[in-house]
């Protein structure tokens, strides 16, 4: 038999998935498009159903207090929701109206209309929500309504505002193209990508994942809205596997079972057989099978299929010799919701790092069905996700005592076999690949997609809200409970608390940075009488965190009393993989009293990926307390502005403060990305944030006003 690999099937399954990604974004569809089948019929409440509490309380009721609740909640809907001119319309006095099936892996096209000062979503598997609202409405700017609509307003630790706005015009049709596969979702709005495959996070629960299924809501917060063309086409968990097995990249991924025979492979071969390029454990049969190589931090992905009351395990880090569960960590592969099963320990559960760490149950897919499944591991660190959902994300250095005592030894290996442990059923694995990490250092994406001012200047700050801009604040993440950023009287101000950034949704090259700060009196924690410290910084690239969990791997100009236009070089890590993001420069150096790196023009050049320069006239004698001010610096005095500016040009950086030229490097690497300006513990206000066309910016005349 000639076997059909997965990179094979999945290059069709994934050509597929192109096609129906740029179907035509028509606003009055006569006919659903290909392979989508209508929700709404324009005529009537057909298929759709009043709202009963949430998927937590629906699954506390028993059958007869649902039944009762959802004709109550049928009758409240029919008197608010009807059909006008082939769109549905709410008249904003009751509860959102829900589809009568439920979904699970999904595409949706839906259009949507909203008035002035609307605020709605779409809950998807019943929960909030891919947002809508009216962009333009100040009374909503305190949530972020200016960032657009299209995104996931109630995530805490994933983005949760859109890439960029797209929104038309309150009172004009908007279409969304929705996806989403296992617990992350993609959306375009108007045509325009505005969420990328973001993990959408269970408000009804923080600890579990989304749900696997659930109910398509269109919700409301008072407000008159539309809906109509409204079109789904569930997606099978063929093409779902081909989805979650092209994320990320397949970058450094290799496959470690050639589907034909046990090449590489070592153990209890003799209780396996291949069939269908798949490994199954013969029934009646047991013992280990593993690869001859052994690893230490990894991402692995594969499917696995289980029959009825199946059992299995996954070895990582085994040593060969014991048993995988004591001499290695074992996750474990079975049939949880089988009813002999029902008195495991919560530690022996599909998923689980057994008899350690419990995974979230209810995630398989039917027995019979393939289930796919990513593995990484670095470190202490385990993360599993099945069927695209995070069911156990455990740092076993915290685990202080297995289920049956004491912590086998294998929990502390730094690397071993990888592999499957046997239980006397059959059960199958194929398409089994492994990425170790951290691998090498990661690329940054093309200059080309970063934007480059041209005719005039792109304002970062708009004056009036945070278009454009996100947060991302250490330990909080996407959250900003305290308003560490907020805008008032054309002012950004940033309270100073904790260490984070706001950041630009957009990456940008070759430009003239202007800002305008000036200090704010307060100061927190740790740096409460220390010199006020912030910064801005350029050519950020990665995922936000990936330096020092904090913020992103860039080039600073840093903003710190005494130290104003000191260049920082931030090579960062990866927070998952640990894959280096490298950045670097070279520059013209002379060196202080104490040895430290001083700009200076002419100067011995020498190239770093990490450190500081310092700008040429820091004091010696710099001191890391609140006030300090050096004898040379030309920053504005406390509580005046300061005139902050970056000209990027390429890997040419060129530092001023207040229009004199304090810094300068070379050859910056790389040489385009976002922009943060950071809290770092000290307030601060901006009043200016803007990229200039290289060449056309104005000069500064005397100091800033």
């Amino acid at each position: 038999m000639t076997r059909i690999s997965r990179r094979t099937s999945s290059l069709t399954i994934i050509l597929l998935i192109l096609c129906v990604w740029q179907l035509p974004f028509k606003h009055a569809r006569a006919e659903a498009p290909a392979g989508f089948t209508p929700l709404f019929n324009g005529q009537d409440l057909t298929g759709w159903k009043g709202l009963v509490g949430n998927p937590k309380t629906r699954a506390a009721m028993s059958a007869d207090e649902l039944a009762a609740a959802q004709k109550k909640a049928d009758e409240e809907m029919r008197a608010h929701w009807k059909v006008v001119d082939g769109a549905l319309q709410f008249d904003g006095k009751g509860k959102s109206l829900c589809t009568a099936q439920d979904y699970g892996d999904f595409e949706l096209y839906v259009d949507w209309k909203i008035l002035e000062a609307g605020d709605s979503g779409i809950y998807l598997r019943g929960s909030p929500q891919v947002q809508i609202w009216d962009t333009e409405h100040e009374a909503l700017f305190r949530h972020g309504a200016e960032k657009g609509s299209g995104a996931l307003w109630n995530n805490k630790n994933h983005s949760r505002f859109p890439l960029t706005k797209a929104d038309k015009p309150v009172g004009q049709w908007n279409t969304f193209f929705i996806r989403m596969v296992g617990e992350r979702v993609t959306v375009r709005l108007n045509g325009k990508l505005v969420t990328d495959d973001v993990v959408m996070e269970n408000i009804w629960d923080r600890n579990l994942p989304i749900y696997p299924r659930g109910q398509i809501e269109l919700q409301n917060h008072g407000n008159t809205l539309y809906f109509r063309n409204i079109y789904l086409r569930e997606i099978p968990t063929s093409e779902s596997d081909a989805i979650l097995a092209q994320r990320g990249s397949d970058a450094g991924f290799h496959e470690i079972f050639n589907g034909h025979d046990f090449s590489g492979w070592t153990g209890d071969t003799e209780n396996y057989e291949i069939v269908d390029g798949a490994i199954v454990c013969r029934k009646g049969k047991g013992g280990d099978v593993f690869t001859k190589k052994q690893y230490a931090d990894f991402i692995a992905r594969l499917e696995f299929r289980l029959p009825a009351g199946g059992n299995n395990g996954i070895a990582i880090r085994y040593d060969g010799k014991g048993r995988p569960h004591l001499d290695g960590i074992e996750l474990q592969v079975i049939d949880s919701e089988h009813p002999k099963y029902a008195k495991l320990d919560p530690r022996q559960y599909h998923g689980s790092a057994y008899g350690l760490a419990a995974a979230h149950r209810g995630y398989l897919r039917p027995t019979g069905e393939w289930n796919f499944q990513q593995i990484t591991v670095r470190g202490a660190k385990i993360k599993v996700e099945l069927n695209g959902f995070t069911i156990l994300d455990a740092d076993l250095s915290q685990v202080k005592e297995s289920k049956d005592g004491a912590l086998p030894p294998g929990v502390k290996r730094k690397s071993g076999h990888f592999g499957f442990a046997g239980h006397n059923d059959p059960v199958a694995f194929r398409n089994i690949s492994i990425r170790e990490l951290p691998g090498e250092p990661a690329q940054p994406p093309s200059r080309k997609t970063a934007i480059r001012p041209t005719d005039g200047p792109i304002r970062l700050f708009n004056g009036r809200n945070l278009e454009g801009l996100h947060t991302w604040i250490r330990d909080l993440k996407y959250a900003d409970p305290n308003k560490v950023f907020t805008v008032a009287d054309g002012v950004i101000h940033i309270s100073g608390q904790g260490y984070g950034g706001l950041i630009t949704n957009e990456a940008y090259r070759d430009y003239h940075l202007i800002t305008e700060f000036k200090w704010g009196k307060k100061t927190w924690g740790g740096r409460v009488d220390r010199a006020r410290d912030s910064g801005i910084l350029l050519h950020c690239w990665g995922p936000n965190g990936g330096y020092g969990n904090t913020w992103m791997a860039s080039i600073e100009a840093q903003i710190i009393e005494g130290g104003v236009g000191d260049i920082l070089v931030l090579t960062g890590k990866d927070p998952i993989t640990g894959q280096v993001l490298p950045t670097s420069l070279t520059a013209e150096i002379t060196k202080d009293r104490d040895g430290e790196k001083v700009w200076k023009k002419g100067g011995q050049r020498i190239t770093i990926q990490s450190g500081r320069i310092n700008w040429f006239g820091r004091d010696q004698d710099w001191a890391d307390k609140i006030g300090f001010r050096g004898k040379h610096d030309v920053e504005s005095p406390f509580g005046k502005w300061t005139r902050l500016e970056v000209i990027a040009d390429g890997g040419h950086l060129i530092y001023k403060v207040n229009g004199v030229v304090v810094n300068e490097a070379f050859d910056a690497k790389p040489s385009f990305g976002k922009i943060l300006l950071q809290t770092e513990q000290a307030e601060m206000f901006v009043r200016r944030f803007e990229l200039w066309p290289l060449g056309k910016a104005p000069e500064l005349k005397g100091a800033p006003k």
